[in-house]
């Protein structure tokens, strides 16, 4: 009897603990709903017949509206689809050969898109929804871009270009003379992420007309991180940073040692854009930090000063994300690594 009693007594205690102690990322979905929207503007685009591209571009202009003048304007740089020349530009796109092999690695690889992706995209805008109830689900449009940009987006839309994400052992990638530090992150499984991020920075842009210090930068870097780990509780952050985890272990062993650079040099609150664009532009390494140190290293250091200012303050995350004062967020955090 007595083990019994013991016994009843463990299962109370634990009980307890996990009803006090839930993980600091638990929220409540069961209220949030999301009807995520996918469409696949590269099938759509290339079933289309080129010897009949003037008849077909109004189908494609009634079906994807803004999104035809984004592609066509920032991923493939034709120009407006009201050009008379226009129609020959996007054939010459749709019969290049190296872009028609593309098409058959990205169909072989996200033939299934909505299927395999959609349920990770919209469990993360759930989470959106939950921190940011007034800000508008995107439609989801994947394409190919030539190589171009990974993520374009609009207020309400949210493009994905497929052939950024091909593996980063792809061929194309080394024809094209892309360095291993890029290529890293050309991974399918990095779309989530930087889907969250890029979401994040469409509706909380950084205002450097009000701060252009390399502080503002660091910490608004961080911001944007830490928006993703709310967005993507159970996602890694090796893919979150898009570092590997060699390189998030240094960039925690070296925290304190960074820090300490940038405020013996005088650089946290630089405004001079050469100094910016070493510590926070995509590269190798960062070079005030050594060829071992990975580059934008220093985004370690803003996600800590934020996540830091979150824990002292108790702020929420919109109110975090509005938050423009720099400096308030770092005399708040008490940052000192």
């Amino acid at each position: 009897m007595s083990n019994f009693r013991f016994f009843i007594f463990v299962l109370f205690v634990l009980f307890t603990i996990g009803c006090r102690f839930k993980p600091e990322n638990e929220v409540d979905l069961s209220k949030v709903n999301v009807d995520l929207k996918i469409m696949r503007f590269e099938q759509d685009l290339f079933a289309l017949d080129p010897s009949h591209i003037k008849d077909s571009l109004p189908i494609i202009r009634k079906r994807y509206g803004e999104f035809l003048d984004l592609f066509s304007y920032k991923v493939i740089r034709i120009g407006s689809p009201q050009n008379p020349s226009y129609p020959d530009y996007l054939v010459a796109f749709l019969t290049d050969y190296n872009i028609n092999k593309v098409k058959k690695n990205t169909d072989s690889l996200f033939g299934d898109f909505g299927n395999v992706y959609g349920p990770k995209l919209e469990e993360m805008f759930r989470y959106f929804r939950f921190y940011f109830p007034n800000i508008p689900i995107p439609i989801v449009i994947t394409y190919i871009s030539g190589f171009n940009q990974s993520i374009v987006t609009t207020d309400t839309i949210l493009g994905i270009a497929l052939d950024k994400y091909l593996g980063g052992q792809n061929p194309f990638y080394g024809m094209l003379g892309l360095p291993r530090y890029l290529r890293i992150r050309m991974y399918p499984q990095y779309i989530t992420a930087d889907c969250a991020k890029a979401w994040a920075i469409t509706h909380f842009p950084l205002n450097d007309s009000l701060d252009q210090s390399l502080l503002a930068h660091i910490i608004y870097e961080g911001k944007i991180i830490y928006a993703a780990k709310k967005l993507l509780p159970n996602e890694s952050d090796s893919l979150i940073f898009g570092m590997m985890s060699s390189q998030l272990e240094w960039c925690k062993k070296f925290e304190a040692p960074m820090w300490e650079y940038l405020l013996d040099k005088k650089y946290l609150f630089s405004s001079d854009f050469q100094v910016i664009k070493r510590f926070v532009d995509e590269a190798p390494f960062t070079k005030d930090f050594g060829q071992n140190s990975p580059g934008r290293a220093v985004i370690w250091i803003g996600y800590r000063i934020v996540d830091q200012y979150v824990r002292n303050s108790g702020t929420s995350l919109l109110d975090l994300m509005n938050e423009s004062d720099m400096n308030k967020i770092l005399r708040t955090s008490k940052y000192k690594p």
